[in-house]
């Protein structure tokens, strides 16, 4: 995967076959992940959607009620906002004569949501499997599950791709 800076504003994410599959089939399980109902997610992840706000220069429970509400409700579209950015996504890579390499050009805007939206993935893949900081130190070949192994890498390719489409904006000369 390659981010270039295109014009200001402008950004081409360019993606190898390979990655491309990857990244529209994450994008595809973030896509029904924003689709679900947030009363049928587990506990965590409808934690992980509402937010917490924990800090505040406010002691008034009902201003901090109503200051948690608007985070939800914020959450909540964000939740909407990111599935029209997956279905257009897909629906791109479904329509690309051209897959080697897939090449995406978007806003600096739509490069920031892509990047959100993979750590959205990382985060919720976390909180769902219970993978903690420590787990990501060990070596995969130590990590007996499948499941938590495929987790703990998927977490790790997600970063490698984040860095690389912030990379450009972050290492100027």
């Amino acid at each position: 995967m390659t981010c270039e800076l295109i014009n200001a504003g402008r950004w081409r994410l360019s993606f190898a076959e390979p990655e491309a599959i990857f990244i529209i089939n994450t994008l595809a399980q973030l896509g029904r992940h924003y689709q679900t109902d947030m009363a049928k997610l587990p506990p965590a992840l409808q934690a992980y959607w509402r937010g917490t706000i924990t800090r505040g220069e406010t002691t008034d429970k009902n201003e901090m009620k109503e200051s948690q509400e608007m985070l939800a409700e914020a959450r909540a579209e964000l939740r909407s906002e990111r599935l029209e950015l997956v279905e257009s996504w897909i629906r791109e890579f479904e329509l690309a004569e051209n897959r080697e390499p897939w090449q995406v050009e978007i806003s600096t805007a739509e490069r920031d949501e892509f990047v959100a939206m993979l750590n959205d993935r990382r985060l919720l893949l976390a909180l769902e499997i219970g993978i903690t900081e420590g787990d990501m130190e060990l070596d995969p070949i130590q990590i007996s599950e499948e499941a938590r192994r495929n987790a703990i890498l998927e977490i790790d390719v997600l970063g490698h791709f984040i860095l690389v489409t912030l990379g450009p904006q972050i290492y100027r000369p």
